[in-house]
């Protein structure tokens, strides 16, 4: 079974055969486990920018950063992704983040998924400020993600001078 067949229902399969259409047109030559890392990483980069219904063009910059660090993708290619997964975000943000963590919990040991924990925090940050609602939701990822609460402590210690509860 390919990774996109998880998320095939009758509720989301439209915008998910977007993304994964954007994906395989885009990176025909990636192997099965670099698009699944991709568009997880693309998804969940989008649904912390997304959770306050609003995306700032310092989140999008940040998800582009990213994604060329992560996925090791060129300026044009990492603007794509995020681009496509900003113009889903909508329909990704209703399909529950644990699994996108499934997936990654296949390809990824726990000290790269504290890594993905740092980067959506910093994508939080990018403007300024980390509400508590975007704290919480990648705390739900990182349950999702199978790490300790000590890991999610550490992620957001990265960013500790912009919690707006510290303020």
């Amino acid at each position: 079974m390919s990774f996109w067949d998880r998320f095939i229902t009758k509720e989301v399969s439209k915008p998910l055969s977007k993304l994964q259409e954007s994906i395989l047109n885009q990176f025909p030559d990636y192997s099965e486990e670099k698009r699944v890392l991709l568009g997880c990483l693309a998804a969940l980069s989008a649904r912390i920018a997304y959770v306050d219904f609003d995306i700032s063009p310092k989140e999008k910059d940040a998800m582009i950063k990213a994604l060329k660090k992560w996925m090791n993708l060129d300026d044009k290619e990492a603007h794509f992704v995020a681009t496509k997964a900003l113009e889903e975000v909508v329909e990704l943000s209703g399909i529950e983040p644990r699994d996108y963590c499934t997936a990654l919990n296949e390809f990824l040991d726990n000290t790269q998924k504290l890594h993905v924990l740092e980067t959506l925090f910093q994508i939080s940050a990018s403007d300024d400020n980390v509400e508590e609602y975007e704290s919480e939701e990648i705390r739900i990822i990182a349950t999702g993600l199978l790490l300790e609460h000590k890991h999610f402590i550490a992620a957001r210690a990265t960013v500790a001078k912009f919690i707006g509860a510290l303020k």
